[in-house]
């Protein structure tokens, strides 16, 4: 047999790893580049769920059917999943381990198939890589070295995904919601999952709303990521950081001379997000100086530079984000009523972590442990019993932001596989509290918050940078929060 190139499916989907491209996508661009290496037909990957034990796969190569589900030790791919041996089936039907009940249901006829497991570095099992019919002959050993090798490739690129093992589970992965790291299937992440994916596959202005740390930057790249723009820039402004006095300047961009300093024309975020998408994140500290000629530009995608007379034009889709009450800025008159009725037509909310329930919780809780324990190169793979009570329990008014911060923070601090009570680092007036402790019924959450900040500002002993990173918000904004109390 000739010597073969070496095959690459990292490098088919490389730039994809960094994006909040569908995981379907991800993995539909592995298998295709899988049978094209095989010269199959046809081929599957399977993931094992580590909650159910069952064989999962969106299947990029049966589209009569969106996804198979197989008991664990079900089919060829199952009894491989169970025993961890590659095997090469030269006649399906007469093979006593074949499932034909998916051929039944696609109208499909498997003859032969070659199927590996799909092994991490440390030998666990992550899921079944298989293909079917090889278009020229039989599959042979040779094909069965290679989807091995393939197989080995697959497992590494599913460490740099979200689809990673649950704490220190042996086996399978964590199977749960569309996207490549949101993570979460709570009924509201399913409702956000739905929305986003309905303004991914329409060219219309789209405003997410939610808390800060909730995530809206996610939702944001997991629109354009998965848009017909994908392939166009995402610049992302965030309008809070915008000195007033530049924000036009850094939005439309300016000629020479517009203003001193101004020795050059420059570009602004629209120019830059030709093609793409432009994402205007806090949208509701937009002055109103300049919500009219973003409006002109959402109805007209026309815009002039800062000193300039040229009208200029621009294929940009606009996503915006916001944790303000804008329906409460618009009766004050400080948010244009027009505007915000172009920036919504298709609006999204984030849900605060604390409504998405425990599970949501300890499923992030452990994805960001293994997340860090691999980059910081600790040990730490699970939690101790007291530790994701404590989690569990906590009210977060950091939302997900404050959540990852703490288990990196005690991901660093640990010095053994379990991450114990003590090395989460939440205030210490929360300590053993469950949520809203100490605080009445009824008492509004804006208050609740800002005395949850108070007291960790006490517990940091005033230092707004700690007391920020631990709350999982940025500086400013905790500033800002703490200015507008």
């Amino acid at each position: 047999m000739a010597e073969r190139d070496s095959p690459s499916v990292l490098h088919s989907v490389s730039e994809m790893l960094s994006k909040q491209v569908t995981k379907d996508r991800l993995l539909k661009a592995m298998v295709d580049r899988v049978v094209l290496e095989l010269d199959a037909e046809r081929g599957t990957l399977y993931l094992v769920d580590a909650v159910s034990g069952e064989l999962r796969s969106h299947v990029a190569h049966l589209p009569e059917i969106d996804e198979i589900r197989l008991p664990p030790g079900q089919g060829v791919a199952g009894h491989v999943a169970e025993t961890g041996k590659a095997v090469i089936v030269p006649d399906a039907s007469s093979d006593s381990h074949f499932f034909p009940g998916i051929d039944e249901a696609t109208g499909f006829t498997t003859r032969n198939m070659a199927v590996v497991p799909v092994r991490d570095e440390g030998g666990a099992i992550r899921g079944v890589l298989q293909v079917l019919n090889k278009k020229q002959g039989d599959f042979d050993d040779d094909d069965k070295k290679l989807l091995g090798a393939l197989a080995d490739q697959v497992a590494q690129a599913l460490e740099l995904t979200s689809l990673r093992p649950i704490g220190d589970r042996s086996r399978g992965v964590l199977v749960d919601g569309p996207f490549n790291n949101i993570i979460g299937d709570s009924p509201l992440m399913s409702e956000l999952y739905e929305r986003t994916l309905a303004a991914a596959s329409a060219d219309v202005t789209v405003l997410i709303r939610g808390d800060s740390g909730t995530g809206k930057s996610l939702v944001a790249r997991a629109i354009h990521d998965n848009s017909a723009r994908r392939d166009g820039p995402l610049v992302h402004v965030d309008c809070t950081t915008l000195p007033t006095g530049l924000i036009e300047s850094e939005l439309f961009g300016h000629e020479r001379g517009a203003f001193t300093g101004a020795d050059r024309r420059v570009q602004g975020k629209f120019e830059l997000a030709e093609g793409g998408t432009l994402f205007l994140d806090e949208i509701g500290d937009l002055p109103p100086a300049l919500q009219g000629k973003l409006l002109r530009f959402l109805q007209e995608h026309a815009f002039e530079r800062l000193g300039g007379r040229q009208t200029l034009e621009a294929d940009v889709r606009v996503i915006s984000a916001t944790n303000a009450d804008l329906e409460d800025k618009v009766s004050q008159g400080t948010f244009r009523r027009d505007l915000y009725y172009r920036l919504r037509v298709l609006e999204i909310v984030v849900p605060p972590l604390k409504k998405r329930g425990p599970g949501d919780v300890r499923r992030l809780a452990e994805h960001f442990l293994d997340l860090y324990a691999r980059r910081h190169k600790r040990q730490a793979r699970s939690f101790s019993p007291t530790a994701m009570q404590r989690l569990t329990s906590y009210s977060w008014p950091g939302n997900v932001r404050e959540l990852e911060h703490c288990i990196e923070s005690a991901v660093v601090l640990s010095t053994s596989g379990e991450i114990d009570e003590s090395q989460l680092s939440l205030p210490a007036s929360a300590a053993g509290a469950s949520p809203a402790a100490g605080y009445p019924p009824g008492m509004p959450l804006k208050e609740v918050e800002l005395d949850h900040i108070r007291r960790t500002l006490a517990a940091c002993d005033d230092n707004r940078t700690e007391a920020a990173r631990l709350l999982g918000i940025g500086r400013n904004t905790l500033t800002r929060k703490l200015k507008d109390s």
